[in-house]
């Protein structure tokens, strides 16, 4: 028998009582719904009428913090650590005067009214990232409520994509921690979280196999998980120069906070300003300069879409936009220079 059959059981005066499930509250405590009918047969079917429409009520009475902590509780072994103890940091901080209420008291109107008033300190992509979270809570919980919010605009991400002669100055200065990693990066798109998950037995003859990332858990303790996206899992191809030193390295299995403070000393030294990520917006944006397809480089770099690709990293690099810049003034000057010239000729020899 399903545990939401309903509990049927025989009154004093005779009657009969049919208990059918309504919702589980905060607590855990199972909350039932009594139909009472002169025989059993009208308790049970009066009972089984109700449930059907159970689905939608039976957290009606649940307040939005505790939807996403039930949210948050049901895929704690299906996310990555890392966007579980974002969820949770969340659910503690966003829309501090929805989470009180209970979802059958919140409407779209209350959430559009949240949002504006988030939209005054936060930026949007924060934003964004807040409602897609109340959205996903709401969706599953409380579906009957249909929301229409309006989201600030989007700005453009600004990416500080690093130089060539930036990225040559960081290796001069790098040690024997961070030379391999900035290579990696640089070289072959490892984010600082899949080099610090690498182990020797990842190396092959053509790069390093990307299958598992190093990541902060709930309780801030650095684990080894597999990577977010299918997108993740997949082999970097790397010059014999730069495998040679990979091969070699000595720092396998280091922690992404030891290697962000290395980098903080060899970005002092070289005098740079750019944090470690940047050195894979360098892989990508060089690739676009040089015409590699996005299709490829969403491939290889690890990314879900090609559009995701073309959104962050569709940008010339700054050290080559004059040569571009310059190759674009040629091609007009040379093309409208050919229909000038020919024109001259026919008057001439008209």
């Amino acid at each position: 028998m399903s545990k939401n059959m309903p509990k049927v059981s025989k009154l004093p005066s005779g009657r009969w009582r049919a208990r059918a499930y309504d919702y589980t509250d905060e607590k855990k405590v199972r909350h039932y719904k009594s139909f009472t009918a002169d025989t059993k047969t009208e308790a049970i079917l009066a009972a089984l009428e109700y449930e059907p429409k159970a689905a939608v009520r039976s957290y009606s009475d649940l307040t939005l913090s505790g939807a996403y902590e039930r949210y948050i509780d049901t895929r704690s072994n299906t996310l990555s650590p890392s966007t579980i103890a974002e969820y949770r940091r969340q659910r503690k901080r966003d829309f501090p005067k929805l989470m009180p209420m209970k979802l059958k008291d919140i409407s779209p109107e209350l959430v559009q009214t949240a949002v504006n008033e988030a939209a005054q300190t936060s930026s949007p992509k924060t934003v964004r990232n807040m409602h897609g979270l109340l959205h996903k809570v709401l969706k599953c919980y409380a579906p009957q409520i249909i929301l229409n919010t309006d989201l600030p605009q989007k700005n453009k991400p600004k990416i500080y994509v690093p130089t060539s002669e930036e990225v040559t100055a960081a290796l001069k200065a790098s040690d024997e921690w961070t030379r391999v990693p900035i290579l990696l990066a640089s070289r072959g798109s490892l984010r600082r979280s899949e080099i610090c998950a690498l182990t020797p037995e990842d190396i092959t003859d053509i790069g390093v196999v990307v299958n598992k990332a190093m990541v902060k858990d709930e309780s801030k303790q650095f684990v080894i998980k597999p990577p977010k996206t299918a997108a993740g899992f997949r082999t970097c191809r790397l010059p014999p120069d730069v495998l040679k030193e990979v091969r070699a390295w000595k720092h396998f299995g280091v922690s992404p906070d030891k290697l962000e403070k290395k980098w903080q000393a060899v970005k002092k030294s070289a005098g740079l300003c750019f944090k470690f990520h940047a050195f894979r917006h360098y892989w990508a944006s060089l690739l676009i300069a040089k015409g590699i397809p996005d299709q490829y480089i969403a491939a290889d770099g690890g990314w879900s879409s090609v559009a995701m690709v073309q959104e962050v990293y569709g940008h010339a690099l700054r050290d080559k936009q004059n040569e571009f810049g310059d190759r674009i003034v040629n091609i007009f000057s040379q093309e409208f220079s050919v229909v000038e010239g020919g024109k001259d000729e026919k008057e001439k020899k008209a």
